[in-house]
């Protein structure tokens, strides 16, 4: 995770720029129309426009439950977050379809064949460019989105509270070899002989920077499919007005996000946005801390009607003894 600076322009504010070189692709040029696609622009306003509708309604709620606390109150923030990485990665898969409206005609993908597929079978280097460039920086929604789609794991909610306030978080339930149910080891790891979870408060903010950081990706790689498979270098179209109203409004959301966090995130690396007249800055800084001997914690756990052990998040039994 590195720090990042995303141009504002006047006709299409904080959208990111890679809408400029889409939108240099002129209707029926190169071959989306033969693939039965959008045009590559209108897949990327489609698919994030759809995710940053999901991200706002996720963050309504939150601020509802942070600032309202209301234990009797069904909390359904973990459905909204399995839905918000859902569109996530609808996004980010639709960055292979892009790639391929950009590309020469060839036979068509099968029913079964993905777009990546097709790139590689087509000998386009794109598709690894981007896969490879996107790794390690997904992999941690990647494997929260893996789980929850391919095994019986769900989300469960955690929080801190004081009267009306809270901090909001989730814990991936799942089993360990002992057969105990609790917080998946691998995403949250132990922190002082506890098993813990995490907040949305940390995890929206690294969500919002992937959006903007995964879209600075696939214009460099869109840079080098044009160089690569045209021998031209694709130039931006700055008379692109676009509509930026939505990501406006996610940029001010995320940005008064309150900076508290769980005990386990403390002092750990994240990106805090910032916003001056000509860039969106994304610098990373260290988690802040708050009095946690001030709030109490609780957490649901679905029971399955055979699993009879359970790891608690943040219980210690070595201070619970004394």
């Amino acid at each position: 995770m590195n720090e990042l600076s995303v141009p504002i322009k006047s006709n299409t504010g904080i959208i990111p720029e890679v809408i400029y070189y889409l939108a240099n692709i002129k209707e029926f040029e190169y071959s989306y129309k033969y693939y039965n696609l959008r045009h590559p622009g209108a897949i990327f306003n489609l698919t994030s426009t759809h995710l940053i509708r999901d991200f706002l309604i996720l963050l309504d709620e939150l601020s509802y439950y942070q600032n309202n606390f209301d234990s009797s109150k069904e909390i359904k923030l973990q459905k909204m977050y399995k839905q918000l990485i859902d569109g996530f990665f609808k996004f980010y898969d639709s960055f292979f379809e892009i790639i391929q409206a950009c590309s020469k005609q060839h036979t068509p993908p099968t029913e079964k064949e993905f777009a990546w597929q097709w790139l590689v079978n087509n000998k386009y280097n794109a598709g690894k460019y981007l896969f490879n460039e996107t790794k390690m920086e997904i992999e941690e929604l990647k494997f929260i989105y893996d789980e929850l789609k391919h095994s019986s794991n769900y989300l469960q909610p955690v929080y801190f509270y004081k009267d009306k306030f809270s901090i909001m978080g989730y814990y991936l339930q799942s089993v360990e070899s002992d057969g105990s149910i609790g917080p998946n080891i691998r995403l949250h790891p132990n922190y002082e002989n506890m098993h813990v979870a995490s907040s949305y408060n940390f995890n929206l903010r690294i969500l919002y920077y992937l959006i903007y950081k995964i879209s600075d990706i696939l214009k460099n790689v869109l840079l080098l499919h044009f160089k690569e498979t045209y021998d031209i270098v694709i130039s931006k179209n700055m008379d692109y007005k676009g509509e930026d109203r939505l990501w406006k409004e996610l940029t001010e959301k995320i940005i008064n996000l309150p900076k508290i966090y769980f005990p386990n995130e403390v002092n750990q690396r994240i990106p805090i946005c910032y916003v001056s007249d000509t860039q969106l800055i994304f610098k990373i800084e260290k988690a802040n801390g708050y009095g946690y001997n001030d709030l109490q914690v609780s957490f649901l756990e679905s029971s399955d009607g055979f699993s009879r052990s359970f790891r608690m998040p943040y219980y210690n039994p070595q201070i619970n003894k004394k």
